[in-house]
């Protein structure tokens, strides 16, 4: 039944989001070992982002780069102001790459992985503005701006824009 409602939840986001045309390009490993990479050639994503996306507004947080590791956070609230879904995740060295670990929450904090799981998105390229996991791509498409599109098994690729929060 869990399974069910977050597939219900899923596809209504995809239904509700950008088309695959709006999208930035979505790449996938298809078998290949992830490149050598280290956690500071992210460094360009820390900061607070706001945006649009999933039909609603979308807010991802990353924060500075520290041991090897950067952990970020997204919230999602829908169109009428009630809070979505929430995700915390942790981008870490691994080996000789980086991999983005998540974990989803519906808005009373209840985990949609189960206990000791997350969903796990490994390298497959990085460049000096993009970074593609596998399924997952984040884009400075302007000085403060990014795009972030995700593929969603079997319902495509979904889109979010963001603007950069500058606290001055």
């Amino acid at each position: 039944m869990k399974f069910l409602s977050v597939m219900v939840c899923v596809c209504s986001l995809v239904a509700a989001g950008a088309t695959a045309a709006d999208a930035v390009e979505v790449k996938s490993l298809d078998g290949a070992a992830s490149p050598p990479a280290k956690i500071e050639m992210l460094s360009w994503m820390v900061g607070h982002w706001d945006g649009e996306g999933f039909g609603g507004t979308a807010m991802e947080v990353f924060a500075s780069p520290v041991g090897g590791q950067m952990m970020g956070m997204f919230r999602h609230i829908n169109a009428d102001g009630a809070p979505n879904f929430y995700e915390l995740y942790l981008i870490s060295e691994v080996g000789e790459s980086v991999v983005l670990r998540l974990k989803h929450f519906s808005p009373d904090f209840v985990g949609w992985e189960e206990k000791g799981g997350f969903v796990e998105f490994p390298l497959v390229k990085i460049t000096d503005d993009t970074v593609y996991f596998d399924g997952l791509t984040f884009a400075m498409t302007g000085p403060d701006e990014m795009q972030a599109a995700v593929n969603i098994s079997g319902q495509g690729v979904a889109s979010l824009h963001y603007r950069r929060v500058r606290f001055d």
